[in-house]
């Protein structure tokens, strides 16, 4: 999804830049220090640059661009809705859109524009989707499916990833690293303290401490496990809600994916 500073959703239409607004400021710049081609390539790119700059100000003065991500925002955004249980049809309509819309041809998301197809990233969209209400045998879940079985699965993915999973109970927070809470009262000349961390970082770190010494588990929202006669459901032992039989990931880990909130990964087992 994309944003702008001021909140609205578009880019601003750009205007031509003034010839005269254009000046080269790289003149003599490195004079001696590159060939001669070099040097005017580098000015060419420069005055390229400036003059794309310029065609995206407003009259006014100011500068609006689109904030661009990966879809692990919104298919992460989707995941904690559900686990809040704050989530509505609307933003879930909407998130499951851009997700697909972003989705490669190979089956697979990227982390960047243009770039290789991402396990993870990959493994979240797919976890999105299915909350969303897309089956398994969707062509576009399938190839999503198969792509994150050849790339090794769950067990393959990123730590954060099986952090949002193991709050759904489909991954184990045993098999979790974790770092305990009370790594907040090293004092700062302490080596590895929470200080010697960047300020990113330390939001991240601090709520990760408290969320893996709290070991939350939720069950799987009833979106994704809602399911009809026709598209061939079981009963969890106590008579808790039915799921699609459907498991499309066949190998998900070396580890059971298995917890203690008896839940199972979404489609995550070997086939029966």
């Amino acid at each position: 999804m994309t944003a702008t500073t001021d909140g609205s959703t578009g880019a601003v239409e750009p205007r031509a830049a003034a010839a005269s607004e254009l000046t080269d400021n790289t003149a003599g710049a490195g004079a001696g220090l590159a060939p001669s081609g070099v040097l005017d390539a580098a000015r060419r790119a420069t005055d390229r640059a400036v003059e794309h700059l310029l065609a995206q100000q407003d009259a006014q003065g100011w500068w609006k661009g689109d904030l661009e991500t990966n879809v692990t925002m919104d298919a992460e955004d989707l995941l904690l809705r559900h686990f809040l249980g704050t989530e509505d049809d609307r933003t879930l309509r909407a998130a499951a859109l851009f997700i697909r819309g972003e989705q490669r041809d190979d089956g697979t998301w990227a982390t960047f524009y243009g770039g290789p197809g991402d396990l993870s990233t990959t493994i979240e969209a797919y976890v999105a989707l299915r909350l969303a209400g897309d089956l398994p045998g969707d062509p576009h879940m399938a190839r999503a499916a198969a792509w994150i079985r050849d790339h090794g699965g769950i067990a393959a993915s990123r730590v954060f990833t099986r952090i949002w999973l193991a709050l759904f109970g489909w991954w184990k927070w045993d098999d979790l690293p974790e770092l305990p809470p009370e790594l907040i009262f090293l004092p700062s000349w302490f080596p590895l303290n929470i200080y010697d961390f960047g300020c990113w970082a330390r939001q991240t770190i601090v709520p990760l401490t408290v969320v893996s010494a709290k070991r939350p588990v939720r069950p799987g929202p009833s979106r994704s496990t809602s399911c009809t006669p026709t598209r061939g459901c079981r009963t969890r032992p106590g008579g808790s809600p039915c799921r699609p039989a459907g498991r499309v990931l066949s190998s998900c880990s070396t580890r059971p994916c298995t917890s203690t909130a008896r839940s199972r990964p979404p489609d995550c087992a070997t086939p029966r």
